[in-house]
Formats: structure tokens, sequence, C-alpha cells
């Protein structure tokens, strides 16, 4: 088995630390603000999709890394989790899901496995958007349904 050479060791140690100081931003960012409603939440997905996206163009991997990393993280806090229903948690974990493989293609250095990661965690924001417009459109009409 042949060991990695000095500088491939640092490298590795440097991506680490980056992926470790990215959570730890996160957790802070999200920590410090007690009452993060669901739109500040949808704000910093965006800024971190949009990252991702720009990691992509130019690939950027430790900058896909990163972003997916805190999409991920953010997909898996208590801000995050608007609805109880099946069909909010399967597009949760849909989202969640591709976030990782965000992460494993950037570390593979795959920009196509990233697009195509990108690309299927979107369609999963749409999806989960039209879901959440629809529940609260049935919602309206049930309030305004007279009794």
């Amino acid at each position: 088995m042949k060991l990695p050479d000095g500088g491939c060791i640092m490298k590795i140690k440097i991506v680490i630390v980056l992926f470790i100081a990215a959570f730890l931003g996160l957790v802070n960012e999200l920590a410090t603000r007690p009452n993060v409603n669901t739109k500040e939440v949808m704000r910093l997905k965006l800024r971190y999709a949009q990252s991702v996206l720009e990691g992509i163009a130019t690939e950027n991997f430790v900058l896909i890394q990163v972003n997916a990393d805190k999409l991920y993280a953010l997909s898996q806090s208590a801000d995050w989790n608007i609805r109880q229903t099946p069909e909010y948690q399967r597009f949760t974990g849909d989202f969640s899901r591709q976030a990782l493989a965000l992460e494993k293609a950037a570390g593979q250095k795959n920009v196509d496995a990233a697009t195509l990661a990108y690309f299927q965690m979107t369609a999963s924001c749409v999806e989960c958007h039209k879901y959440l417009r629809g529940a609260r459109q049935a919602k309206l009409n049930l309030e305004k349904t007279p009794r």
C-alpha cells in the first residue's frame, strides 16, 4: 500500500480544517440567532446553493464541498422541519441525500456528478415548495368554507 506524500497529507489536513471551520460557522450562525425563522433558513439555503453553483461553474471543489456541508447541516436543523408529514419528510430526505452527494462529488473532483446532484437537489426544492404552497392553499380554502 502506497502512503501519500507530505504534500497530499497537508492538502487533506487543510480540507478537514476547512470542513470543521465551515460546520462551526454554520452552527454559530444558527446558534447566535435565537429566533431563526423559516424565511431566514430559506435565505441561508439560497446563499449556500448559489455558492455551490459558483463552485460547479468554476470547478472550485472546496467551495462546492464547504457549501454542500452547510446545506446538509441546515437540513438537519430544527428550524428546517416545519411540517411533520410523510411528504415533507421525503422532500427533506431527498434534499439531504443530494447535499451529501454534492459533498462526495466535490471530494472526488467530479464536476459532472456535482452538477447532477445540484440539479436533483434543486428539483427537490422546487417540488417541496410546490407541495408547501398547495398545502397552504388547501388550508386557506378550508378556512374560507362556510360552516
